[in-house]
């Protein structure tokens, strides 16, 4: 099966979590709107000065240069918050902050870097102005009743900056749902432990939850699990509280391998193997009315399936429907040999050189190889029976960066 098929049976069993919530606006970065966002204002709310200067009547500056430059009374001076009760009139200005609004009467304001203070509340203004200029009018970003946002929209840092500005303290945001990790494997000990003969320290639960938690979602880490038929399928008896459930590890052909042993006889079985390196050995189904992922063992095989099918599901149960990460084409900056019969997922950096982007991967590609994920921005993707590959030469890459900005 491919990735794409893997992924269209996958999304097939996803829905948004229903019903939507209320949360506050920090709460609410990364989520998902379940509203559309009416404004109950003009943004700004009054006809304001973009620059720190004097609000002036355009016409009077109409001639104003260096050389013969217009003297003006100053009238006052009007800081951000202050409204002036009085207008302006010919031969008048107001000395005006960035922010503030604008007298009436006024049409424009002169930058303070084209005036000149002289004598007392007397300004020379040094070059000429066109009505509007440096103003920002009533309503110019947003005008009342205008719908600035729609639902499904993804909350991003400017959008909760926006939500503020119309007024909302809380909004309505699809649910962020819970995955239930689970470690399988004698051989695991958690940090901290002594680390015996033949243990290894149990990195798949945090990897996976820290990247659960990246996708929007809230991890439940349980503990590790040995490998024996009964406890693993107690373990994912008490997963089941969560909205996904996630295990690593057991998901192979080996005797002691019994996650896909559980999951066909106490669920559904919906697939087995992706034609990928690494994580061929991923499995997907139905436990105990939750979707099910078996994740390899291997810690690079582990983080690559939950980008490629966990993270999508994630996303869609929060409703986001643009889920896709940003894939580009660039050039190689050095040759590329390991090829193979899957497509290869390559754990890769990106390199400035001049103005060109390149895709740099990374030496070490084994499945096992962690420390090959550190400064890892993107994985290249090596189509199956391809190559080998020469410097610039053109691949698709899947970048990993930001998440939700």
């Amino acid at each position: 099966m491919t990735v794409e098929e893997a992924q269209k049976r996958i999304l097939s069993h996803t829905v948004p979590i229903m019903p939507p919530e209320s949360v506050g606006l920090l709460e609410a970065w990364g989520r998902v709107l379940a509203e559309n966002i009416v404004s109950p204002d003009d943004i700004p709310g009054f006809t304001n000065s973009s620059m720190d200067g004097f609000a002036v009547l355009a016409n009077d500056l109409s001639q104003a240069s260096s050389a013969n430059p217009v003297t003006l009374r100053i009238k006052g001076t009007i800081a951000a918050g202050h409204p002036s009760p009085h207008s302006l009139t010919h031969g008048e200005a107001y000395k005006i902050m960035t922010g503030a609004p604008l007298p009436e009467g006024a049409d424009a304001v002169i930058q303070s870097e084209w005036t000149q203070i002289t004598g007392e509340n007397l300004v020379l203004a040094l070059s000429p102005v066109h009505p509007g200029q440096n103003v920002r009018r009533r309503g110019q970003d947003i005008q009342q009743g205008e719908q600035v946002l729609q639902a499904g929209s993804v909350i991003k840092s400017p959008i909760v900056g926006i939500l503020a500005t119309v007024g909302r303290k809380n909004v309505m945001v699809y649910r962020k749902p819970t995955v239930a990790i689970v470690a399988t494997g004698d051989e695991l000990v958690e940090p901290g432990e002594e680390l015996e003969p033949g243990k290894i320290r149990n990195s798949n639960t945090f990897a996976l939850a820290a990247a659960s938690l990246a996708a929007g979602a809230d991890p439940i880490i349980l503990p590790p699990v040995p490998d024996t038929r009964e406890m693993i399928s107690q373990r994912f008896r008490q997963a089941a509280s969560a909205d996904i459930i996630l295990s690593s590890g057991g998901v192979s052909i080996g005797d002691f391998d019994w996650v896909k042993n559980v999951l066909s006889a106490e669920g559904s079985l919906e697939l087995w193997r992706v034609n990928m390196k690494p994580g061929k050995p991923v499995a997907f189904g139905m436990l105990h009315n939750r979707p099910f992922f078996g994740l390899p063992g291997n810690p690079v095989s582990a983080l690559v399936t939950f980008e490629l099918f966990v993270r999508p599901v994630i996303r869609m149960m929060m409703a986001d429907d643009q889920w896709q990460r940003t894939i580009l084409r660039l050039p190689l900056y050095e040759p590329f040999s390991e090829v193979h019969d899957r497509r290869h997922y390559v754990r890769s950096r990106l390199v400035q050189d001049g103005d060109n982007l390149y895709i740099w991967p990374y030496k070490k590609q084994d499945s096992a190889v962690q420390s090959s994920w550190i400064g890892a921005e993107a994985l290249m993707v090596v189509p199956e029976n391809s190559g080998p590959y020469q410097p610039g030469d053109l691949l698709p890459v899947m970048l990993l960066t930001g998440d939700v900005s």
